[in-house]
């Protein structure tokens, strides 16, 4: 007979989401318990995405200033790329960030297998039976691939596989345009791996308004990946052991081959098994459903996460998980603000950073704008570093407020962030004008859309009070 176990929260997967939470709980002096599988202890991003994607990415962006360097006038000696040492470099760094969430999860009860809800408000983990006052569901997402013609039969790897690779492929083809897709097709062309890839929308980083992808594509092209955006995969076949794509885009057929196939189309949300019928949890293949508080239709149990469906950022994580233990408990629970938090970045070369809202996004909600940009390739520091690729984007409301930003170029990763205080305390393009902002930087690019907008929108109030 199993053994039966009571808490005030149990918190189910043991990610970002899932650590927040609890740890936020038992800030509040109450008893809590983590279930997560029998898999590694850790989560994605520490395992297999944002920690160990960006130290290759960095390998890669030392090689492809080595091998630049004669543009500035430094000719480096003989580049020699050593996969295998990047490989151990990657292991070490991440087993130590691994190390050190696996020390605090074990600071919890940890009940370790496959959970499964047999009420509304119990779960059986093997022989163990938890009962809680609270649950916050953080299982996360998996690799999602669909089913292409042929994908099967000729084999693939996904970015688990890309990220351990250490003897690279000649050539791949890359089946996706997000930034999963761009990041990690990048990595491999500035190893010397021949690349192309296929992306289904108009557009790389498709959520994304299109002048960024667009910009970014130009840029991946630079390094030497061919690109069709606009495919659709026909079928996929081996041929003397090497690898064929054929897909359909702008009108025409196309044939991509290379010594392996990619798949870079996505992530599912993780919700089999859990018996969420069982739990009164409603949910979908896009996720588990949550209002804005991050309640489910069980009021009793919370989500946050790559589960939910929406928005697969760990900073957003590690935030609706604090946020959905706050609210399990809370007399008045607090929103979770997603124009806000859905700051976001690509780490491709140039990055990608992105504060507040789109202009997909303004247009969509009927909100009156006014939008100026301007490029890298004008602005001092970014001339003197040869670091002109993009531009910096400025959205404001008719009475300046800052609405949302979109860096593409050097170092955006970090800018970003000036944009998102901004956007925190409703700033106005006027305010940017009255920042100091040091020259010669890359950080000052964001004066110029704002001086702009200043004055146009002067210009129109003046011509509204001038008779």
């Amino acid at each position: 007979m199993g053994t039966r176990h009571s808490f005030d929260f149990c918190v189910v997967g043991g990610g970002s989401a899932g650590f927040a939470g609890a740890t936020a709980a038992r800030a509040m002096g109450k008893s809590v318990a983590v279930v997560d599988g029998r898999g590694e202890l850790a989560g994605l991003c520490i395992l297999r995405g944002c920690m160990p994607s960006k130290t290759l990415l960095r390998s890669a962006e030392i090689a492809h200033i080595m091998t630049t360097a004669p543009t500035l006038g430094i000719t480096p000696g003989p580049v020699r790329i050593d996969v295998p040492a990047i490989i151990r470099r990657k292991r070490r760094i991440i087993g130590e960030f691994a190390r050190h969430r696996v020390e605090g999860l074990e600071r919890f009860p940890l009940f370790r297998g496959e959970p499964r809800f047999v009420g509304p408000a119990e779960l059986v983990v093997g022989d163990d039976t938890i009962t809680a006052d609270r649950f916050l569901l953080a299982t996360g997402s998996h690799i999602d691939v669909p089913a292409l013609p042929g994908l099967a039969e000729a084999g693939y790897v996904t970015s688990d596989e890309v990220l351990d690779l250490e003897t690279l492929p000649a050539s791949v083809v890359v089946l996706g345009g997000g930034d999963v897709a761009v990041e990690l097709a990048q990595y491999l062309a500035r190893l010397g791996v021949r690349t192309s890839l296929a992306q289904r929308s108009a557009t790389l980083l498709s959520a994304e308004d299109a002048d960024v992808g667009q910009t970014l594509q130009v840029a991946l092209e630079r390094d030497g990946i061919l690109i069709h955006t606009g495919a659709t995969v026909e079928r996929i076949e081996v041929k003397n052991r090497r690898k064929y794509v054929t897909i359909s885009a702008a009108g025409a057929t196309h044939t991509l081959d290379g010594d392996e196939i990619f798949v870079a189309l996505g992530r599912a949300p993780s919700v089999a098994g859990l018996a969420l019928e069982a739990a009164e949890v409603a949910f979908d293949h896009k996720g588990i459903k949550v209002d804005e508080f991050l309640r489910t239709s069980n009021p009793r149990i919370f989500a946050a996460g790559d589960v939910t469906g929406s928005w697969e950022l760990v900073h957003v994580a590690v935030h609706c998980g604090a946020l959905a233990a706050t609210n399990a408990f809370a007399a008045t629970p607090a929103p979770f603000n997603a124009d806000l938090w859905s700051a976001r970045a690509v780490f491709t070369d140039p990055q990608v950073g992105i504060a507040g809202l789109t202009q997909r996004q303004a247009a969509q909600r009927g909100i009156e704008y006014e939008i100026a940009s301007f490029p890298f390739a004008e602005l001092g520091k970014a001339i003197t570093a040869d670091l002109t690729q993009g531009f910096v984007k400025m959205l404001a409301a008719r009475d300046g407020r800052i609405l949302g930003v979109a860096i593409v170029g050097a170092e955006a990763a970090d800018l970003i962030h000036e944009a998102i205080a901004l956007v925190y305390f409703g700033a106005r393009c006027h305010d940017v004008m009255e920042m100091p902002h040091l020259h010669p930087t890359l950080a000052e690019i964001i004066t110029y859309p704002a001086e702009e907008l200043c004055e146009r929108l002067e210009r129109q109030r003046h011509a509204l009070v001038t008779p």
